[in-house]
């Protein structure tokens, strides 16, 4: 009965957070087959993190996923709990072997989409360090927090929702949400920047890659929001999230490279049609205003920014 009070549902939440992950993890698989073939096209040399980072996400999605309905079996139909009143409620509440793993591969997938995102912004504002390592550090500090609400819930004895779990556990989605939305404008703001000094001269627009890198920041922003926000509100369900954060952490880089590559974003598409063309050598660099030259390679330089880019023509071309 004490199961039902502090946890009336959190078999039906983690059963409703497995079906919504099923869900996105099609979406993943069609984006993954999509990337690769935008990456393995002869024309373009993409950077190689490009394709580490979808094999990464792509296998972590997939593990998550088929542990998440083992988690269910075991919850359901296992003798252990299906013999029990309430024993799905008190299996989810109960920190297992499955469990840590699956959250350990959550604080993972976010890393590695974190970095990710990091890599792009040391890219676009050509190879800043200064930014790159405030960046790291912010990274850092996130990921520390979410280890340790690992760690504390780790044990055999572990309180998944004790006061010190749900201290770091914020703490992360905090930071988390802060290093994503400020990278995310510091790679826009670039983008942006160069949109407006191209519009009187170029019937391209870099804004189609800008409105690309908001959306897709947005997407996994807004999973971390309703996470945090049903945490503070005392919703086990913010851990039930965690199954379709950890699609949607790897759902944001593929959208990525899928619209820029194919073109599907806002704005003309024109600014869209070769975004991978230039994914050589990634040395993107804003160090000098644009010249009046202004030609189609720095166009599909500057929309290709956020996969892999490369500006360095821009210098040969003046």
């Amino acid at each position: 009965m004490d199961a039902e009070i502090i946890l009336p549902s959190l078999g039906r939440m983690s059963l409703t957070s497995t079906w919504l992950e099923s869900l996105l993890f099609g979406i993943n698989c069609i984006l993954f087959g999509a990337c690769i073939h935008i990456l393995t096209d002869r024309h373009r040399q993409p950077h190689w993190i490009l394709y580490v980072s979808c094999a990464f996400h792509m296998s972590i999605s997939t593990a998550h996923a088929i542990l998440a309905f083992i988690q269910l079996l075991d919850a359901f139909t296992g003798h252990a709990y299906a013999s029990i009143p309430h024993g799905a409620d008190i299996y989810f509440a109960t920190p297992n072997a499955l469990f840590i793993i699956n959250l350990t591969m959550y604080v993972a997938n976010v890393f590695a989409q974190d970095l990710l995102l990091i890599w792009r912004l040391y890219i676009v504002w050509g190879h800043n360090r200064k930014l790159l390592f405030l960046s790291l550090f912010v990274e850092a500090a996130h990921i520390a927090c979410a280890i340790v609400s690992v760690v504390l819930i780790a044990p055999s004895n572990g309180l998944l929702f004790s006061s010190k779990v749900q201290a770091f556990g914020k703490a992360s989605w905090t930071l988390d949400l802060f290093l994503n939305t400020t990278v995310t404008c510091g790679i826009a703001y670039p983008l942006w920047r160069a949109s407006i000094r191209t519009a009187p001269i170029s019937n391209h627009s870099y804004q189609a890659t800008m409105y690309t890198v908001i959306e897709s920041g947005a997407l996994i922003a807004s999973c971390t929001v309703i996470m945090f926000a049903l945490d503070v509100a005392g919703s086990p369900a913010g851990f039930a999230a965690v199954n379709v954060a950890v699609q949607v952490a790897t759902t944001t880089p593929l959208l990525i490279i899928v619209r820029l590559g194919l073109g599907l974003t806002h704005g003309k598409s024109s600014s869209n049609e070769n975004a991978m063309d230039d994914e050589k050598d990634g040395s993107l660099r804003f160090a000098r205003p644009v010249q009046v030259n202004v030609t189609h390679t720095q166009t599909e330089e500057i929309a290709s920014a956020l996969p892999r880019s490369s500006l360095d023509s821009v210098e040969s071309d003046n």
